[in-house]
């Protein structure tokens, strides 16, 4: 069991995540913006984190600030990117779009750290523009930046996997997703004090919803990816990561009641192939590298 506990902290990080889809697009139909509930989340994560974890505050380096800072950057961009994008179409298939980051993962590798991936991440890209193909044009995305958006939050995503499994070498876990937090929250506190936007009444529900997106989907989440991570091969944690989209379309199907076609599953189902092609290929390339 101790062999795979990172895994297992993987696995448990993307069944939580996968239900922060459908709490966002209640919170987004219920007239939030998307950067009042980015902030509102990880105000809630980061107090929680600090209230824990208050010792680690003062420990963290100059340079896990540094280093922490960059990928809170990343991460900025990652949730902006999908919570704006999860406007414009349904949990199940923006989770699934965002989810893409581990077939760009190899190839970011490849440009950074020069370890080639195989052929056969060039066949997962192939499956994944097909599979991109069939979500196009179907009733549950609004126009072409209902795909783009969380395409890009996949890339963004990707370069903070990449990344935080560079820093983790000589940097603390816990120290970096505090920092981590602490970036994400100023960065969408600006943005939400710039846009000036009246916020919506905060009913019982809403607070239960921010709430769990605060201290489950976000401080836990990020918790349990930047432990896990740290003992666990960074292609292997960008599969199981992966599998947050699976999570993701389970729990809209049974909160959200979305169903999709036939079409849509395909184009789905071949993305989610093409990311486990693609990250099983070259993460069997890093052993032997």
């Amino acid at each position: 069991m101790k062999k795979y506990k990172g895994d297992i902290m993987l696995l448990l990080a993307a069944a939580i995540g996968g239900t922060g889809f459908v709490f966002m697009k209640y919170l987004l139909e219920w007239q939030f913006t998307a950067f009042q509930i980015i902030t509102i989340r990880f105000l809630i994560a980061t107090i929680l984190l600090c209230i824990i974890y208050w010792k680690e505050v003062t420990k963290i380096t100059k340079q896990e600030w540094k280093e922490g800072g960059i990928l809170g950057v990343f991460l900025f961009f990652v949730f902006m990117l999908l919570t704006v994008g999860l406007q414009y179409t349904t949990p199940s298939i923006n989770a699934f779009l965002t989810s893409l980051s581990a077939v760009v993962v190899p190839f970011i590798l490849w440009g950074m750290f020069h370890i080639k991936p195989d052929k056969t991440c060039f066949f997962a890209i192939a499956l994944t523009i097909i599979g991109v193909a069939l979500l196009s044009g179907t009733n549950h995305i609004e126009g072409n930046i209902g795909m783009l958006l969380p395409l890009g939050a996949s890339v963004a995503f990707a370069f903070q996997m990449t990344l935080m499994d560079r820093f983790l070498q000589k940097g603390n876990a816990l120290h970096l997703a505090l920092v981590e937090h602490i970036v994400v929250l100023l960065l969408a506190f600006v943005v939400t004090l710039a846009q000036q936007t009246p916020l919506p009444p905060i009913t019982l529900s809403a607070l239960n919803y921010f709430f769990i997106l605060g201290a489950f989907c976000t401080a836990t989440y990020f918790v349990l990816q930047s432990f896990g991570q740290k003992i666990t091969k960074p292609f292997n944690a960008a599969l199981l990561l992966t599998s947050e989209s699976v999570f993701a379309s389970i729990t809209a199907a049974i909160l959200y009641g979305e169903r999709l076609s036939f079409r849509e599953y395909t184009g789905c189902f071949l993305m989610f192939f093409a990311v486990i092609l693609a990250e099983k290929t070259a993460f069997l390339e890093t052993k032997e590298f």
